[in-house]
């Protein structure tokens, strides 16, 4: 990860178009290393996660003619946290969460599609409105960690800050990418990305070692 870290700060493209998908490719084998011996299911849905998103780094470093196919394989990676984070069932809690962050998203779902619909690439707007709605319930499942029944409360806060930054990279990124540059924005999109999901993914592994996430 700080290898791509320097990689984007630098503008070294080779280098970046093999650290960033390295770096997922390390955090998966790491996640794979704690799925043999515990056995956990939702070790296995994260490891489904973070290949779909493996595929949407490759293809969003690629022209923007992917851009579609690389915002799919992350909404599908999210759809697949989701199904990871309730294991346990749904809370009522997620409901009360729901609100604040379909706030946010729905705003930022509106600037970014006006900015689209601006610049004359208005086909993407369904996809953008599709993928923000996913995020933010991957978000709002991930804050509910906490509310869990005998669940440590550490390893769920980190769970839930995961997902918060990969939230904010991916808003960040987009702001960037359609709506106004933003200063030192992609060096920030790449470091919150990757921390978000170091930290989502460690969250998971130490409540399935403390037996508080059902799996």
């Amino acid at each position: 990860m700080a290898v791509d870290w320097v990689a984007v700060a630098k503008s070294w493209k080779q280098l970046e178009y093999i650290a960033k998908p390295g770096a997922m490719v390390a955090l998966l084998a790491w996640l794979w290393l704690n799925i043999v011996p515990t056995g956990a299911l939702a070790l296995s849905w994260f490891s489904i996660g973070l290949l779909c998103c493996l595929a949407g780094d490759v293809l969003l470093m690629l022209p923007e003619v992917l851009f579609t196919a690389g915002l799919i394989a992350f909404l599908l990676g999210h759809v697949v946290y989701i199904v990871g984070l309730n294991i346990g069932g749904l809370l009522p809690i997620e409901a009360v969460l729901f609100v604040p962050v379909a706030a946010i998203g729905a705003w930022l779902a509106r600037r970014v599609t006006s900015a689209l619909k601006a610049s004359g690439r208005g086909k993407l707007r369904a996809p953008v409105i599709v993928y923000t709605v996913v995020i933010s319930l991957m978000v709002v499942s991930a804050l509910a960690v906490p509310f869990r029944p005998g669940v440590p409360l550490g390893p769920a806060l980190l769970v839930g800050l995961g997902a918060v930054l990969f939230f904010v990279s991916d808003a960040v990124l987009a702001w960037n990418r359609f709506v106004a540059p933003v200063r030192g924005g992609k060096l920030f999109v790449i470091f919150a990305y990757h921390l978000g999901q170091m930290a989502l993914i460690a969250g998971v592994v130490a409540l399935v070692r403390a037996a508080g996430f059902v799996g």
